[in-house]
């Protein structure tokens, strides 16, 4: 699995958005291209991570090889149109302003599906390894590899047929939530979709430091862990569609 190509577009696209003064939602043009490239080499980087824990034959097998090269063209796709669009000056998420952008905008949602899935399908795979590791990692990969897409589905979906990540009247995320410019003023989808996709990150963690601290108690502190991030992200997910 490979990384480098999100690496590559943060080096690309930081020297851009140091001199383009150019803003949407009064943040600059070049905000969501860092933000999503930063995002998939997180994403990337786990999803390597944690293949180690698959046996070789089922890493290398047929079934992860298709669909991490599907998450990886959907991921050049995704963070390739949003570098178009903001070098355009013009919106990549939620823009139906014209025939070609629609139709763009649908493809990058069948991009984000191929994405999540492809860490949903390597969960199954390590959820159906028999080779006796209970550890806190092993299960936390489990849980974090399983639990993040459905949620991100549920949550991003919604977002998706609502027509913006906003419930309620704001054109701005300059006043949002430093660094994530989440909305303070009215419902925001995207603090929800954001504890959701990094359960993938935070599960697997909280098993490898419970493995190391407290190995008796690992499992049970990571079905804390799962349980407690899973209600939170609910709770923040109909906390914006109350507005």
């Amino acid at each position: 699995m490979t990384f480098s190509h999100p690496r590559a577009c943060i080096v690309a696209i930081a020297p851009a958005a140091l001199v383009d003064q150019r803003t949407l939602w009064e943040v600059s043009v070049w905000m969501k291209p860092l933000k999503f490239s930063f995002a998939l080499m997180i994403h990337f980087a786990t999803l390597s991570f944690l293949a180690q824990l698959l046996a070789p034959r089922r890493r290398a097998g047929a079934v992860m090889t298709v669909f991490v090269w599907l998450a990886v063209a959907a991921a050049a796709f995704e963070i390739g149109y949003i570098i178009v669009q903001a070098a355009r000056g013009r919106h990549s998420h939620f823009n139906y302003e014209t025939v070609s952008e629609s139709i763009l905008y649908g493809a990058m949602g069948v991009g984000a599906l191929l994405l999540v899935i492809a860490p949903f399908v390597m969960g199954l795979l390590l959820a159906t390894q028999k080779d006796g590791d209970r550890s806190g990692l092993r299960l936390g990969a489990v849980l974090g590899l399983l639990i993040a897409p459905l949620l991100t589905i549920v949550i991003a979906g919604t977002m998706s047929m609502s027509g913006s990540h906003w419930i309620g009247e704001a054109t701005s995320d300059a006043a949002g939530v430093p660094l994530f410019g989440w909305s303070r003023e009215v419902g925001d989808y995207r603090p929800g979709h954001f504890v959701a996709l990094h359960a993938m990150q935070i599960l697997p963690l909280v098993g490898l430091g419970a493995d190391r601290i407290a190995p008796a108690l690992a499992r049970l502190a990571v079905w804390i862990f799962a349980a407690g991030q899973t209600t939170l992200s609910l709770t923040l997910f109909f906390q914006a569609r109350a507005g």
